[in-house]
């Protein structure tokens, strides 16, 4: 009944159907099948008619959906699809390392990146060939300290960087990484916050200190051209006439006090 209901630019009644936790599960396996062809196909057409992607998207979200679907929505074509499930609350074990085996490398980003990837889908991608997945299992602050240790030896510096910046780190790998030969790998260390006073001592060079604008006394002293308590206007003015900033110079020249022979005299 589902693939008749509605014609196929129905797509928010569509959406609202499998986002629903009440929908039926047979109705929910239709859409995660993307057997749902909206409107009779066009015979002459090359490609028939599949399910919205936003669609499935939303289905994705859905809190009912059973490992079974799940798996189902492993396979999707739409990557966008497989990086939602990593939110999903039913997702076992087995699901997560199928996910984590993905050939799409963003796909293996987001599972590294989730806080509730198990464990033993994180020390599978601590191995991954891609650099990008490596660090997102090396910032995931429930990463275990094991696979860290691991990835603290990584070949790559963009990857000990990210272990260095991990707020769960031990003090032990924080002191192996603070002698990193990568600078940007101690300036990680250095910027932990759980690095030990003496370590981040070692490291004081590297920390970037923020950096403060100096005004010139000469811009600071502009407020008191137009300061009424200011008892020595005059004399002011004339200094400022012949400041070597072009801005001091027009403000005062533009001021209702400035003497006349300052004014002829710059004119």
């Amino acid at each position: 009944m589902l693939k008749s209901a509605f014609p196929g630019d129905h797509n928010d009644v569509l959406r609202s159907i499998a986002g629903n936790p009440r929908t039926p599960i047979e109705a929910l396996e239709i859409l995660a099948r993307r057997e749902f062809i909206g409107a009779t196909p066009d015979p002459q057409a090359f490609i028939p008619p599949t399910t919205d992607d936003s669609i499935v998207r939303s289905l994705a979200y859905n809190p009912s959906l059973t490992p079974q679907l799940l798996g189902i929505l492993i396979q999707d074509p739409s990557v966008e699809v497989r990086v939602c499930l990593v939110r999903h609350p039913n997702f076992t074990e087995a699901l997560w390392l199928r996910l984590a085996e993905n050939t799409a490398i963003s796909v293996r980003e987001a599972v590294a990146a989730a806080i509730n990837a198990p464990v033993s889908v994180l020390e599978l991608l601590a191995q991954d060939e891609q650099v990008e997945v490596r660090t997102k299992v090396a910032t995931n602050r429930n990463t275990p300290i094991t696979v860290l240790q691991l990835l603290a030896s990584d070949e790559n510096p963009s990857v000990r960087t990210a272990v260095a910046s991990n707020s769960q780190l031990a003090e032990t790998i924080l002191t192996q990484l603070a002698n990193d030969e990568k600078v940007e790998v101690r300036r990680a260390v250095a910027q932990n916050p759980n690095t030990p006073a003496p370590i981040r001592e070692t490291l004081r060079d590297l920390i970037v200190q923020p950096t403060t604008r100096q005004t010139s006394p000469t811009l600071r002293g502009l407020s008191r051209l137009y300061n009424p308590s200011t008892d020595d206007i005059t004399s002011i003015l004339a200094e400022y006439a012949s400041s070597e900033n072009a801005f001091v110079r027009l403000v005062t020249l533009l001021h209702p006090l400035t003497p006349r022979e300052v004014l002829t005299q710059k004119a």
